[in-house]
């Protein structure tokens, strides 16, 4: 695992996202009672604290977005801008997505009586897909990867007339899905964390759940950083970019990865957002992303994808110093894993064989 911190004096500066967009997402759940948002349920998880601080410092907590309607916190922004669409008159929608966006847009397009198309890549979790199917979506499927999905989504917007729903740099997105989820957590906890990890692709979340996070502490999130990302290093761009001084708008490779939620590129606009109010980020392997799906479905029996389990590693991997201490908040973001990718854990040497020795579990094999 690689950390690499954020500089607040070099970082790329950023609009803020607007008090009125904050307050649409405060109250995105009793807004839209249709929707039946489930409010996110906080549990403690006092058996990883002795890997993420040995000195004993930080109390871990996980926020179950995993456990959301639709699988993802993803609705959230789907509801959020879809309603925004709505209201400004329109009756479709385009969104591409790695599955979990598509799913949200197409569940809020159907509830607000909207056409939906969502373009995927052929590569995407064949879960995702048949949710995105069953909300009655139109789909569309590209051979490449996540970008080459976008591009296409683009083209199709501009040639019907449609919005584009942008997965990150749609502002009533980012304050659905990340801004909601920090006024839930703070009400759930009763106070504003000190620190939350998130997993990081296009930037979307971490950009809204800071400013939810400072709006919540009367904070400017520009100066008080309280949130950390992770991702992996089969895709990342948001690492890349730090390191390069700009954003990574397309990969020039795109290797096969666990955390497909996560894959392709990150926008000028969602990076300099992002890096405006993040800490910092963790660079994971693949092999850490796959063993913490395979930790945290022994130790609490919660089915992760592969994104979602990103956020985990650098709690069981050993925290960042910067983010050690206090209350950190891990969320969970989703569930959508295609069973096949899921039990197949069970024969990576680098997941359920190595449960036992690193956290006392005895894995029984066949002759």
């Amino acid at each position: 695992m690689r950390n690499i911190e954020i500089d607040p004096v070099l970082a790329a500066d950023a609009r803020p996202i607007a008090p009125e967009k904050l307050e649409l997402a405060r109250s995105l759940g009793s807004r839209l009672p249709e929707a039946g948002l489930r409010r996110v349920a906080l549990i403690r998880a006092d058996s990883l604290n002795r890997h993420a601080d040995p000195t004993g410092s930080t109390r871990l907590i996980l926020a179950l977005e995993n456990l959301q309607i639709t699988g993802s916190f993803k609705i959230r922004g789907a509801l959020s801008a879809l309603d925004a669409a709505r209201r400004a008159g329109a009756t479709g929608v385009v969104a591409a997505s790695a599955g979990n966006h598509g799913i949200g847009v197409a569940r809020a397009a159907r509830l607000f009586g909207m056409s939906a198309t969502i373009v995927v890549p052929e590569t995407a979790a064949k879960a995702k897909i048949a949710k995105i199917r069953a909300e009655g979506a139109e789909l569309a499927f590209t051979a490449q990867g996540y970008d080459a999905a976008e591009a296409l989504g683009r083209e199709l917007a501009s040639r019907r007339g449609l919005p584009w729903i942008s997965p990150y740099d749609d502002v009533d997105v980012l304050a659905g899905n990340g801004s909601s989820l920090a006024f839930e957590i703070v009400d759930a906890l009763g106070k504003v964390p000190e620190h939350v990890l998130v997993p990081i692709g296009g930037g979307g979340l971490a950009t809204g759940m800071a400013w939810g996070l400072a709006a919540s502490a009367g904070e400017d999130p520009r100066k008080t950083r309280r949130v950390w990302t992770a991702q992996s290093e089969a895709s990342a761009a948001f690492a890349l970019s730090l390191e390069r001084g700009s954003a990574v708008e397309q990969l020039a490779t795109s290797e096969k990865t666990l955390a497909d939620g996560l894959e392709g590129g990150i926008s000028a606009t969602s990076f300099a957002r992002a890096s405006s109010v993040v800490a910092g980020v963790s660079v994971l392997a693949e092999a850490r992303i796959a063993f913490a799906m395979a930790l945290i479905h022994y130790r609490l029996g919660l089915r992760l994808e592969g994104s979602a389990a990103a956020a985990l590693v650098p709690a069981i991997d050993g925290l960042p110093p910067l983010i050690r201490g206090g209350d950190l908040v891990i969320v969970l973001t989703g569930r959508n894993v295609d069973r096949a990718v899921f039990d197949g854990l069970a024969f990576e040497p680098s997941s359920f064989a190595r449960l036992s020795p690193e956290c006392g579990i005895l894995v029984h094999r066949s002759a």
